[in-house]
């Protein structure tokens, strides 16, 4: 698998990620797709080949977003 999660992982939107994506909030994977255009690439500012995720927050939003900005969610235990 080329791709670092799937759908329904917990992720939580890295702190480096701009701010129209969310930072440190925590969201569910619904969707993901490869960048194969270079008008892709310049929109969400990545490579061609990068993997792009459909993300959901806990009021019912989404957004699309590079998976450099994701990180795994990790419960405290």
């Amino acid at each position: 698998m080329e791709h670092k999660f799937t759908w329904g992982d917990a992720v939580i939107i890295s702190g480096s990620a701009p701010a129209h994506f969310h930072p440190g909030e925590f969201a569910s994977v619904c969707g993901f797709y490869k960048i194969t255009s270079e008008e892709s690439s310049k929109k969400f500012q990545c490579n061609v080949k990068d993997w792009i995720y459909t993300v959901e927050f806990g009021n019912g939003s989404s957004i699309e977003l590079p998976e450099c900005y994701l990180e795994p969610y990790k419960e405290d235990v």
